[in-house]
């Protein structure tokens, strides 16, 4: 995955927030994910309208964090979600 991908939640999953936990459905598999509050935040930013880069910019203005290091962790998840489906 590249910083300009533009990564889509899967329509088929379904989510639901939980105070700072988002949890995460595949109902085809009907397995569980949870995501942290930050994974969870990436998970909304993946609306299909912004590039990985984009929502790192986002995450690091909302979470007074270093560019750098958001932009490593936000491809490190969206690789993993990517790999089970939940985000195309």
């Amino acid at each position: 995955m590249q910083l300009e991908t533009v990564p889509t939640r899967s329509d088929a999953v379904v989510s639901r927030r939980a105070d700072e936990t988002v949890i995460l459905l595949d109902p085809s598999s009907g397995q569980y994910f949870t995501l942290d509050d930050v994974g969870g935040r990436v998970w909304e930013l993946c609306d299909g309208s912004r590039t990985v880069a984009e929502i790192a910019d986002a995450l690091a203005a909302e979470y007074d964090a270093p560019t750098a290091r958001i932009r490593a962790d936000v491809l490190e998840l969206l690789v993993d979600l990517r790999q089970t489906g939940l985000v195309v």
